[in-house]
């Protein structure tokens, strides 16, 4: 075999190599697709609960689980004094201080995580930008492609040879023309 190169030998093997660069998409995580944030992510976090999953240094705000595993953010020089006023009568602590140790242990409040988030207003505006751009196409076909093109089904003749036709055939004596034709006096029943 000749020394060519392997771009030459194999021109389809090259275009993969090329096609390769292309290629976007991550390496599958284990567990499930997950990100694991581990102990060097949750440093410095106090550990407080077992958590939803049992995840060791996981944070998550969760409407059916309230109690996450570790704290919202790392203890400071802020927190820490206050963090030694708690564990001592609470009717000593102020409402800045109570909103500062639920802040430091939670993202949000209850009402704050179920107040609405606005993504209804682009999912709504793609909607109907969609429906007005098919109704547009639509009225355009039926202007200029459709126009004086109804099938012979839709004249009013075609609509009463047909009448003609069920009556003379007694289609549907009990509920449709037969019924309100009257056969002796060649009219409709009153």
């Amino acid at each position: 075999m000749s020394q060519l190169p392997r771009a030459l030998l194999f021109p389809r093997l090259a275009s993969v190599g090329r096609l390769r660069l292309l290629h976007t998409t991550t390496a599958v995580k284990s567990g499930g697709g997950d990100v694991w944030w581990g102990p060097e992510k949750a440093a410095g976090r106090e550990v407080v609960g077992y958590g939803a999953r049992g995840d060791p240094g996981s944070y998550s705000d969760r409407l059916d689980y309230w109690y996450p595993t570790i704290r919202f953010r790392k203890d400071d020089g802020v927190i820490t004094p206050i963090r030694a006023k708690e564990k001592g009568d609470w009717k000593q602590l102020s409402t800045e201080e109570k909103k500062l140790l639920y802040r430091y242990s939670y993202r949000a409040t209850l009402a704050e995580f179920n107040a609405p988030t606005g993504y209804w207003k682009p999912a709504a505006a793609w909607s109907f930008s969609i429906m007005a751009v098919v109704l547009a196409y639509f009225v355009l076909l039926h202007q200029t492609v459709y126009k004086g093109l109804n099938p012979p089904t839709m004249s009013n003749e075609y609509k009463e040879a047909m009448l003609e036709r069920q009556i003379d055939m007694h289609s549907e004596p009990i509920t449709g023309p037969a019924y309100k034709w009257d056969y002796e006096k060649k009219q409709w029943k009153k």
